[in-house]
């Protein structure tokens, strides 16, 4: 019956697949080296779907059967890319190109999680997600059902390349454009800048223009409602997975700073760089929220600082700091000093304020998926959250509040099973 269930799979498998594989390498290490066969990328009604290829560099012991070993995976993944959960649909395992073990379910009854942060599904998505292109699947095209995870096949001597395992015509990909990303330009981001004085629609921090009603003022700001990976959140359960050291240049200061009414925003002279997941994202601003949006268990802060990181395809990353009350910051206070009156309205600054001024020197940090915590309160943000907090005066504390005139934090939002690493 084995030999059966595995001479259907992959009679249908190579019947249904008219193009050669496209090995895209999007990670490797000392442990594997991960591949994305980017002529299988296919959009399917919600979901995003190509097959991925893991290659080890010593053999791995199967699950199901301990005394059995393998050196590479193929594997039929889907991608929920807008609520950034991706499934596994069938598995194909191989020693020395020989094939061992194959299972799978159909995806309806797949179980969609939130990869964690720099695991091979994780980079997987972000890899696939920024590439699909929607596209209509024919409804001739009726994915093969692979067996249940149990069956376990016996080995076959020629295996199956990913070209003649793959279920259906695939569709090449288009890349995101360089115009269409620049969070430099609010206006072409789609939704990826979170600088609140690109908003168009009113929106505020209380009253019928509020948090609660974000998503139901404008459609671009329908996410506020539907999303699952909102930010802020509260920092209760991590796990422990030693994330690298932050590696931050810091050498080129503000260039001016800037009140839009929702919060106040210094912007910085371009050289600044965080390296994050084997990729380069450039400082682009700081901006303050009182009392904090973040806590950490359940512990609120007076104020928080976000460091805006944008990539050349305007994915984000967000440094957040907390502040509590202790003694004075010689960054906020020179800030301060020419926080603009009239809104919207940017002055040059004229004191020389770095980044490293408001960051501590103890970097541990959390880091969760999350989104912009204002409108259009976009997803996919990589959110690297400081644990140990800066201090600011009472006074510098108030002089922020005082300026906005109300506070300007977004409630926390659910986890929705979303994983907490440190």
């Amino acid at each position: 019956m084995q030999k059966i269930m595995i001479a259907l799979l992959l009679y249908f498998a190579m019947a249904n697949n008219s193009m050669a594989a496209v090995w895209v390498k999007i990670n490797e290490n000392n442990l594997s080296k991960l591949s994305v066969d980017k002529q299988s990328i296919l959009q399917k009604e919600q979901l995003t779907r190509a097959w991925i290829k893991i290659e080890y560099k010593t053999p791995q012991k199967n699950i199901e059967s301990p005394d059995k070993e393998y050196d590479l995976s193929k594997l039929l993944w889907y991608f929920n890319c807008a609520e950034q959960k991706s499934a596994t649909s069938q598995v194909f395992q191989y020693l020395n190109a020989q094939l061992i073990y194959s299972a799978g379910i159909d995806v309806k009854g797949a179980e969609f999680i939130e990869p964690v942060p720099e695991t091979d599904f994780d980079l997987a998505m972000r890899y696939v997600c920024s590439v699909r292109k929607p596209v209509k699947t024919p409804s001739a095209t009726t994915p093969v059902s692979p067996p249940n995870s149990t069956t376990k096949p016996e080995p076959v001597k020629n295996a199956p390349s990913q070209a003649e395992i793959a279920t259906e015509k695939p569709v090449l990909a288009e890349p995101i454009s360089q115009k269409e990303s620049e969070p430099a330009q609010p206006s072409k981001t789609k939704g990826k800048s979170e600088n609140p004085a690109a908003h168009t629609a009113h929106w505020a921090y209380e009253g019928k223009a509020g948090p609660e009603n974000w998503g139901k003022l404008k459609p671009e700001f329908v996410t506020c409602d539907t999303g699952l990976n909102q930010s802020p959140i509260n920092i209760e359960d991590t796990v422990d997975a030693s994330l690298k050291p932050l590696k931050l240049l810091q050498k080129f200061p503000i260039k001016d700073i800037v009140n839009n009414g929702h919060t106040v925003q210094a912007n910085f002279k371009v050289g600044n760089i965080l390296a994050i997941d084997n990729m380069s994202f450039q400082l682009k601003q700081v901006h303050f929220h009182a009392p904090s949006e973040n806590t950490i268990k359940g512990k609120s802060f007076p104020l928080e600082a976000h460091f805006v990181h944008a990539d050349a395809k305007g994915n984000l990353s967000v440094i957040g700091v907390m502040f509590k009350e202790g003694e004075p910051n010689a960054g906020l206070d020179k800030l301060w000093k020419q926080i603009p009156s009239d809104i919207d309205k940017p002055v040059t600054l004229k004191s020389r304020v770095l980044a490293s001024g408001m960051i501590p020197a103890n970097r541990d940090y959390y880091r969760f998926s999350g989104s912009l915590t204002t409108p259009p309160c976009s997803e996919g943000v990589r959110w690297l959250l400081i644990k140990t907090p800066m201090t600011a005066s009472k006074k510098q504390i108030e002089v922020f509040e005082s300026v906005l005139k109300h506070h300007n934090n977004r409630p926390v939002q659910p986890l929705n099973g979303r994983v907490i690493i440190e």
